[in-house]
């Protein structure tokens, strides 16, 4: 039986040993070609501004930033960074103990008791005027994460719908903006369609 000498056997170790640190290196050459070393703080800087500026009651979990620290890709890690945050607002509850109780005097009009019944599921003759008082009441900020809203673009929702018994009184209403009447409604088609996804996207594209 032939036994290959311990020469020859130390000298293919050190072949293979040389060869995986040539391809290691090649490797990484070639990965800091195609991603060259960038950082990222601009984009966060940009993207944790924006967040507090338009949704200022939200505490958002930044924690993704760490975890994605390992992708390679600048630009595929800001996705999966906002990615992430748009998972955070999609998923915000309501704080229900801070419902309206009751609606103050101030708010009220001659007509508001009697519309406030409804009538064969249509919205009160006078809509427009609870939308702004809605408005006024919730100091122009979405029930739900606190963005602006007016009377252009408030989506009122009821906390005890219709069929349930509810009415139209303001405090059955709740202000809520256009992405999280979106997300309440649990439409998936409207749900791929959100503001703060366009928002945070084109951040990602101009940092």
């Amino acid at each position: 039986m032939y036994f290959l000498g311990t020469d020859y056997i130390i000298s293919s170790l050190l072949w293979l040993l040389a060869i995986s640190i040539f391809v290691y290196t090649v490797k990484k050459q070639i990965m800091k070609l195609f991603y060259p070393k960038t950082t990222l703080d601009l984009f966060i800087s940009k993207l944790k501004i924006f967040l507090v500026k338009k949704y200022p009651d939200i505490a958002f979990d930044y924690t993704i930033i760490k975890l994605s620290a390992t992708e390679k890709n600048p630009e595929l890690r800001k996705y999966m960074i906002v990615d992430d945050i748009i998972d955070q607002f999609k998923r915000i509850t309501i704080n229900t103990s801070k419902y309206p109780k009751s609606t103050p005097k101030k708010l009220q009009w001659s007509s508001y008791i009697f519309n406030s019944e409804p009538i064969k599921n249509k919205l009160p003759k006078d809509w427009i005027q609870r939308k702004n008082a809605l408005c006024l009441r919730d100091n122009r900020k979405c029930f739900r994460c606190s963005t602006s809203v007016d009377m252009n673009n408030v989506y009122p929702k009821m906390i005890k719908p219709l069929e349930n018994g509810g009415k139209y009184y303001l405090e059955n209403l709740i202000p809520l903006c256009s992405d999280c009447d979106k997300i309440l409604n649990n439409d998936p088609k409207k749900n791929s369609f959100l503001n703060i996804k366009d928002n945070l996207y084109d951040i990602v594209e101009n940092s």
